[in-house]
Formats: C-alpha cells, structure tokens, sequence
C-alpha cells in the first residue's frame, strides 16, 4: 500500500470510529449482530469498518479471547465502575475483581468498565481440573453449563469456538474490500458446517458476523453463546471445551 492511501485509510478508519464507535461499541453490549448495528447506525459507515471496530470491542472487553484462559487474565486488578442512583447522579467506585469475585462485575456491562489497572500477576496458563462431559452421568449439556456458570455470572466462563475452522470468512473483508484471508474447508468438518443450519437466523448471523481469525477462538460463555453451543452439540456438529475459571474446571466435551 503506498503511503497516501495508507493514510487516507487511517484517517477514514478515525473518522468512523469517532462517528461511530460508541454507538457500536454499545450495540455490542446489547447483544446485536454485525447486520443489526450496521442498519442501526445513523452514520453510514462502511459495513467491514464497522466489524473493524467490534472486533477490536469484542476482544478489549473480553468477549473473546484468542488464547487459553490464563492466571494473567484473571489476575486481581483494579477497576473504576459507573454507577447512576434513581435520581440520575453519575458516581464512581472502585472494586477490586478476580476469579473469586466475579460477582462483583457480573451486573456491569463491558461499556461500565472505566478504567483498569494492571494485572498483578505474569502469564502464566491454569492448571486446569479436567473432567469429560458424560451425558448420560451429568444430564443434558446446556443444563450442566448452567449449573457449572451458576448465578455468579459468566465473565470468567469461556468456551472454545472452531468456527475459524467452519466458515469460510465470506463476511470478514478489510476496510479497502479485500478479504482477510480464506479458510478453506476441511472435509473432517462438513458435518460441523452443515450444523449451523440448526440454529435460527439471529444465532447464524452473531457467528457469520465475528472475523474468525484463526481456527479456535475463545468466547465468552454467556446466553447466547451457551444456546448456540448447544444446538450444535445436539446436531452432532461440537466438539470442544469449557473452561470455568472460578473452581479452575476444564470441561472436555466429546462430539456426538
């Protein structure tokens, strides 16, 4: 790239994010997909520089990772959060969060999350308790995750998601248009493709909507994640593992 369109490309990418990146950042929150935060946008912008911007929300807040969980991110660390009281008044106040307080955080949105400080601890990976989902000893999947999430939340929770193997990346494409690069299908999960044809649009287009940009990636279990997983597992179209970072469990799951 020469280096006038190299700026060119940086200034248009500021602007969208100055217009725009706070509308979608919060869209994110919400639980939109790619297609419903580019049709809600009153700014037009660019459906890949609007993918752009959630995906660099999505891993900031820790959606999703890219890595095994690790003591790194679940380090204590302190965070500012916002609170508003029923008279509208704006305040600020400062937790200390880890694995062992996640309730703490588990009523605040990524976008209440102010300000961090550093994490008190080196990369280091878990030592994970390890156990295989039976499901004739633990009953149905999604009604064990449920169990093993709890009520204290899911932002320690994460879930391993090959849909960088899947998919193709028809959807991802750079801000000039180019593609970012193209998965090829693997005959071994034809199966696992044919699966996502049992879940329902919405649950379709938050997968086709994500830049999968490399063959596993680490999401987040929250609801929608934990349906759509389930699905495919009952489609025979899953396999993988769940990493409950609180009783530090690691969860095999073999497919169907």
């Amino acid at each position: 790239m020469d280096e006038p369109s190299y700026f060119q490309n940086a200034l248009s990418s500021f602007v969208t994010d100055a217009a725009c990146g706070g509308a979608i950042r919060h869209l994110v929150d919400i639980g939109c997909t790619l297609d419903q935060i580019v049709e809600r946008l009153d700014y037009p912008a660019p459906r890949a520089k609007v993918q752009r911007i959630m995906m660099d929300y999505l891993y900031e807040s820790r959606v999703l990772l890219r890595e095994e969980p690790s003591q790194e991110l679940f380090a204590a660390k302190e965070v500012f959060v916002q609170e508003q009281d029923a008279l509208g008044r704006r305040s600020m106040r400062k937790v200390v969060i880890d694995s062992n307080s996640q309730k703490d955080m588990a009523g605040a949105s990524d976008s209440e999350i102010l300000l961090q400080g550093q994490n008190k601890a080196q990369t280091q990976r878990y030592l994970w308790k390890e156990s295989v989902y039976d499901p004739r000893r633990d009953g149905k999947l999604t009604e064990l995750l449920h169990r093993k999430c709890g009520n204290r939340g899911d932002i320690f929770n994460y879930i391993t998601c090959p849909f960088g193997v899947w998919l193709n990346d028809q959807y991802s494409q750079d801000d000039n248009g180019g593609r970012y690069g193209q998965h090829e299908f693997d005959a071994s999960f034809s199966a696992a493709k044919d699966g996502l044809s049992f879940l329902n649009g919405r649950q379709r287009d938050y997968i086709q909507g994500i830049r999968w940009d490399q063959p596993v990636l680490y999401h987040r279990l929250n609801q929608r994640m934990l349906e759509i997983i389930g699905k495919l597992y009952e489609a025979g179209a899953y396999g993988g593992a769940c990493f409950f970072v609180t009783g530090r469990e690691k969860l095999i799951i073999p497919q169907k």
